[in-house]
């Protein structure tokens, strides 16, 4: 695999490059919130938001595939069993966003990620829900991941194509119900099963950053 180049332009159209995205496009979205959130989600956060980072790691899968990796929440996670998301958690006292972006992968996965591959960052997710601003990083690794996952925080990982990413297809609705109410929201199909909230905020942030990366 041919590192990132270091020509002139941001990390987002170096990156492009280097994934192969020259001439594709993400997918036009009308939202990518649940229709409940009433927009919360592009307001400010509240003042004492908890401060938390996760870690989108590219790396080339064994079918030589750009491939983003996804992990399902274990049953201790109470409410939140079974969703979909980005490695990450909230930040420890006296540590940086991205030292905890890349403990937490480390903790979750079982692998551990060099600061150095960290190549950008993408805006802070207002996770409004949960009270929490999210800074999420991005990284790229030339070398395939050997995987040993905390079953105490993780029941499985998926693996998301970055070409499924960039696929209108694998997008749609569906109906959540909480708490006795009854809601549609977008979601992204992987493996069977749909990633959503702010897990799919953050990855249709990826995918338009890298569109808008010329």
């Amino acid at each position: 695999m041919k590192s990132l180049p270091k020509a002139e332009g941001t990390w987002k159209a170096r990156l492009r490059e280097t994934l192969g995205l020259s001439q594709t496009h993400f997918p036009h979205l009308r939202h990518s919130s649940p229709n409940l959130s009433y927009g919360r989600h592009q307001g400010p956060a509240y003042p004492r938001a908890r401060q938390a980072a996760n870690l989108v790691l590219l790396y080339r899968n064994e079918a030589d595939e750009w491939t983003i990796p996804l992990m399902v929440r274990a049953e201790t996670f109470g409410v939140h069993a079974g969703e979909i998301a980005i490695p990450g958690g909230r930040c420890q006292p006296g540590e940086t966003a991205r030292e905890a972006a890349l403990r937490e992968f480390h903790e979750e996965t079982g692998h551990l990620v060099a600061s150095d591959s960290v190549v950008g960052e993408l805006p802070p997710t207002n996770v409004w829900a949960s009270n929490h601003i999210v800074r999420t990083f991005v990284a790229l690794e030339s070398s395939l991941p050997v995987w040993s996952p905390d079953p105490t925080e993780v029941a499985a990982l998926l693996y998301l194509p970055v070409s499924q990413l960039m696929d209108p297809r694998n997008f749609g609705m569906h109906q959540v119900t909480r708490r006795r109410v009854r809601f549609s929201a977008p979601h992204l199909s992987v493996d069977g099963q749909r990633v959503w909230g702010a897990t799919l905020r953050m990855l249709v942030e990826l995918g338009q950053a890298l569109t808008s990366a010329e």
